[in-house]
């Protein structure tokens, strides 16, 4: 039944998939890599003048880019609004237990103003409750 939802959930997800630019197109460019990984794009003179975001004069982008040794990239992205990809599972004051689709994730986050030792405590009491939920879980616990 989860892998039936799961297929589900990632119908709906592509299905939000907004439109980024008002059509497909191709556009002559001039790219810059720069080597603390930020690339540059920049349209080339006779390209100038086109419109090709689909809403306002900005789009911002979540995604991941590839590129290869000879330069040719891609970029993918990611669908928008599509939720969290991690679901909680339990919480300690600074820390906690979460899951996705294939880990659990144990988490801990303490602000440096709280002083060595203090963190050191705070550390070993909520690894410690983290420790004793996993412990409420069933032995044979589908997560």
């Amino acid at each position: 039944m989860r892998k039936d939802s799961n297929l589900l959930l990632a119908i709906q997800l592509i299905m939000q998939k907004k439109n980024v630019f008002v059509e497909n197109l191709q556009m002559e460019t001039q790219t810059v890599f720069n080597q603390n990984g930020n690339i540059n794009i920049y349209p080339c003179g006779f390209e100038m003048g086109q419109h090709i975001v689909s809403d306002g004069n900005r789009a911002s982008q979540k995604g991941r880019m590839v590129t290869e040794d000879d330069g040719r990239s891609s970029f993918r992205a990611y669908a928008t609004d599509s939720g969290s990809r991690y679901n909680t599972l339990f919480r300690t004051a600074h820390g906690e237990v979460k899951e996705t689709l294939d880990t659990v994730i144990f988490q801990l986050r303490f602000p440096k103003k709280l002083g060595k030792v203090l963190i050191e405590a705070l550390y070993h009491d909520e690894t410690s409750e983290q420790a004793a939920f996993i412990k409420t879980r069933q032995t044979e616990t589908v997560w």
